[in-house]
């Protein structure tokens, strides 16, 4: 599969079209299991995740590798947001994520 842009994809569009506009939004590659049938590299995922400006990381729902992490990152994000007072600093989900991701072993060199 060739890297797809931005511009090609209706999903994205779809979700700001049809969603609440506080959606949280995050790219997972799943699969990551299967390396020999991977269609979509890495990188293609991060570039693409870094296009849409939202947070990338691989998963995989047969090993559970990251399933969680990513539940995990979503509802600290909704929580922060449901509980923020005016003053207090932004939840950074990219930097939780990288974090929490390179700190996993997944993947990551």
């Amino acid at each position: 599969m060739e890297y797809i842009s931005a511009s090609d994809n209706a999903w994205l569009t779809e979700i700001h079209e049809y969603a609440q506009k506080d959606v949280v939004i995050m790219l997972l590659g799943n699969k990551v299991d299967s390396t020999h049938e991977r269609v979509v590299k890495i990188e293609d995922g991060e570039r693409l995740a870094k296009e849409y400006g939202v947070p990338f990381m691989e998963t995989s729902a047969k090993s559970g590798l990251n399933v969680e992490l990513a539940f995990t990152a979503i509802a600290k994000e909704l929580k922060h947001r449901s509980m923020k007072l005016p003053n207090e600093p932004k939840f950074k989900l990219h930097d939780y994520v990288k974090k929490e991701v390179k700190g996993s072993g997944c993947c990551k060199s």
